[in-house]
């Protein structure tokens, strides 16, 4: 027994543990003393197994772990570790991180220990190599600036945003330097490991540089962006062609063409009655919440991105009209046309709003959506079935119409022959005869006669029947020739709005105002036929308007029959 096992049995023993101790004569007092038969039990922690040793990200870091040791008659304490040999920590957990090294090769051992001292036998070694790291990150690709370039004022300055893609590294990227015309706009304190930054500049010319670093401090080659920040205080042109539509009810659909700016158009402010009430990036916007029988004013500004805000484009004023949805379409009429088809005509809803276009049933069951007044019904119809037909109206609101009154129709055996075509009537002009001095005033036809209209007519419409009323229009002075487009825009409302007011029809809103409805468009025909208004017009718009209500009277009937 060597002196250090010596040393802990007698410690051992001191503690009460597995010591028994024999000393024998006393004689041997007197010369020195021995100690024999002294057996001593003793039960070592197992060693540690599963060491590894590895790197981290970063290079002067090592890692060391190991499996947990055992013992059976008492407690694992806690492990000393050892690399190359020398102790250099102690620890109550299986790992620690070994850091602060040098590049080379590094041995590492562990020996557990227990509450008693003893100490296991050393694990087998791990090892690991640290290399010299001098192998810097890739440079920074895809660089762009983002933000605001324009202001309008020299002391207003601008936000930008500089973006990057991420280096590589083979150990592992630590952080960015940014640096603005050579100067850092990164923290000198902690790492900058993001991939954008926001920088506030006045007006100038700026190059931004990006570079990545790794944990050994390689630096990567520079990427580079340049920006001009420029002083612009031009605003955009004026919004024109305003348009403000009811779009149901409380609510108005509001458009207007285009701004154009030379920094860049950034959005529209919308005014009410002389007050913002919103922006929009788009040259359109809804309003709603909006009162029965008020009159409300629109302009509308833009404004670019250096924040020139344009003048305010010419009001445009709409009267918010009752609105209860459209009214059902009227005098459907079914009519066989084939041996399986049915054609389908009908008058168009009256509405405040757009018209958007009609659905068409068949037997309650809908097949069809349509935009016109007509519809051709050819779904295999059979002989001797009785069809029966309804049409709803949509407008721009999205609103739907009560079902039309039924038209029914029994497919016979054999389609109905065709009606004759009867050739266009020849119109003679009537001589001129003088009238004498001292009777009344008689009419003298216009030069040209101008064609009738012959169905209701409403905004957003175009046809040959928008042309026929712009032509009344146009002749008797409420409408410029050159706004006679065939398209019922707010030119055309207007100048139906001014007539409607002259025939006493309609002049403060309500119903049918800016519509084309029978009685307008018996008004107008009246018009068209050279009827004089200073001698019996009263009589020749009643009549017109008699006429038109008698063809309807009795397209009803045929419904009914």
């Amino acid at each position: 027994m060597d002196k250090k096992q010596y040393n802990e049995v007698l410690m051992s023993a001191r503690n009460g543990l597995f010591v028994l101790i024999f000393i024998a004569g006393v004689a041997s007092m007197l010369v020195g003393y021995s100690v024999v038969n002294a057996q001593v039990a003793v039960t070592l922690p197992s060693a540690p197994t599963g060491l590894t040793a590895t790197t981290s990200d970063t290079p002067k870091q090592v890692t060391v772990s190991w499996s947990a040791s055992t013992e059976t008659s008492g407690t694992i304490e806690g492990y000393y570790v050892y690399r190359n040999g020398a102790n250099i920590a102690t620890t109550a957990g299986t790992s620690i991180v070994d850091g602060d090294l040098s590049p080379g090769v590094y041995s590492y051992t562990v020996a557990a220990y227990d509450a008693n001292g003893i100490t296991s036998a050393l694990s087998s070694p791990a090892g690991v190599t640290l290399i010299a790291d001098t192998t810097p990150p890739t440079t920074p690709s895809g660089v762009t600036i983002a933000g605001t370039t324009s202001t309008n004022s020299f002391y207003t300055p601008v936000t930008l945003t500089i973006s990057w893609n991420p280096s590589s590294d083979a150990i592992g990227v630590a952080g960015y330097y940014v640096y603005r015309n050579g100067i850092s706009i990164t923290s000198s304190t902690s790492a900058f490991t993001g991939t954008s930054i926001t920088d506030t500049v006045p007006q100038g010319t700026y190059t931004y540089k990006i570079v990545a670093y790794d944990a050994a401090q390689n630096i990567s080659a520079p990427s580079s962006a340049t920006v001009t920040v420029v002083v612009d205080t031009i605003p955009p042109t004026t919004p024109t062609k305003v348009s403000v539509q009811q779009a149901g009810a409380g609510s108005v659909n509001i458009t207007w063409a285009s701004s154009t700016d030379p920094s860049g158009l950034a959005g529209y402010q919308v005014f009410r009655n002389g007050v913002q009430i919103a922006s929009a990036s788009v040259p359109s916007y809804a309003d709603s919440g909006l009162s029965t029988g008020l009159t409300y004013g629109y302009q509308i500004a833009a404004y670019d991105v250096a924040g020139n805000v344009s003048m305010e484009s010419s009001p445009v004023s709409v009267t918010i009209l009752q609105y209860n949805g459209p009214g059902a379409p009227y005098a459907l009429t079914a009519t066989q046309t084939g041996t399986s088809s049915v054609a389908l005509t009908w008058v168009e809803s009256i509405d405040p709003l757009v018209i958007t276009g009609y659905t068409v049933y068949r037997n309650g069951t809908q097949i069809a959506t349509v935009s016109s007044t007509n519809y051709s019904d050819t779904g295999m119809l059979a002989t001797g079935t009785l069809y029966s037909y309804n049409v709803t109206a949509s407008d721009v609101s999205g609103a739907v119409s009560g079902m039309s009154a039924t038209s029914s129709v029994i497919i016979s055996a054999f389609a109905p022959a065709p009606m004759a075509t009867l050739p266009p009537p020849v119109v003679t002009t009537p001589a001129v005869v003088a009238s004498p001095s001292t009777s009344t005033p008689t009419v003298t036809a216009p030069s040209s006669v101008l064609p009738a209209i012959t169905q209701s007519l409403y905004y957003g419409l175009r046809n040959t029947q928008v042309s026929a009323l712009q032509s009344i229009l146009v002749q008797n002075g409420y409408l410029a020739s050159v706004d006679a487009t065939g398209f019922y825009g707010n030119l055309t409302r207007n100048a139906v709005e001014k007539f409607q007011c002259a025939e006493n029809i309609a002049c403060t809103g309500g119903a049918g105002w800016g519509l084309v409805g029978p009685k307008t468009r018996s008004a107008l025909n009246a018009l068209s036929t050279g009827t004089s208004v200073s001698s019996g017009s009263s009589t020749a718009l009643l009549t017109a308007e008699i006429q038109t209500l008698e063809a309807e009277l009795a397209n009803l009937e045929k419904q009914a029959q």
